[in-house]
């Protein structure tokens, strides 16, 4: 029977890693996804692997074995050495952070970039020239062409207005959109016609 060689002492798991095998172990139990326990699982047997344990030994003593750590390497260890790994460890996390966010700018800038260059070639090849000429005609048209097209005829709205209201010309022809001479005129028409 071949017998797989473990070492007989466990560094031990620091906490964030005992935290994360409790986790995989977690996930591989209550995840709804196929895929996703398969792999909490394979993760937690690689970590209890590392540390020199099955997963089942390692699921069974809670982690007890895992939480051991060597008593040699605590005190060995001083608050100041410490005190200067976490340091390292804050300005190490604060630089890979600063360096994605400057990258991530950068990206963003390349391709913000790159994009307008294709629009510009796009609009010098002429691909959507048809668009760019029916919104133009159509900026022109609004113009020329009332906004509502529920409006009526301004001739016919001044020649309603002189027939049922008492307004002054003037009144009637800023209402209408019309000079006081048109208005005037429909006026002395409308004499002729009664």
């Amino acid at each position: 029977m071949l017998q797989i060689w473990r070492p007989i002492i466990s560094d031990g798991m620091t906490p964030p890693e005992r935290e994360r095998f409790h986790n995989l172990l977690l996930m591989a139990k209550e995840s709804p996804f196929e895929g996703e326990r398969s792999n909490a699982l394979e993760a937690a047997e690689r970590m209890a692997k590392r540390h020199g344990l099955t997963l089942e030994e390692a699921a069974r003593s809670g982690g007890e074995v895992m939480q051991k750590a060597s008593p040699v390497r605590q005190r060995e260890r001083s608050t100041f050495e410490q005190a200067e790994a976490e340091s390292a460890a804050r300005e190490e996390a604060f630089s890979e952070m600063t360096q994605f966010m400057r990258d991530a700018e950068t990206h963003a800038r390349s391709e913000k970039l790159r994009h307008d260059e294709a629009l510009k070639a796009a609009y010098e090849r002429g691909l959507d020239a048809q668009e760019r000429r029916r919104e133009e005609q159509k900026a022109t048209r609004d113009l020329h062409i009332r906004k509502n097209s529920r409006r009526r005829d301004p001739l016919i709205h001044a020649r309603v207005l002189l027939r049922e209201t008492r307004l002054p010309l003037t009144e009637i022809a800023s209402i209408c959109g019309l000079d006081v001479w048109t208005v005037t005129s429909i006026k002395l028409k409308m004499r002729e016609e009664a």
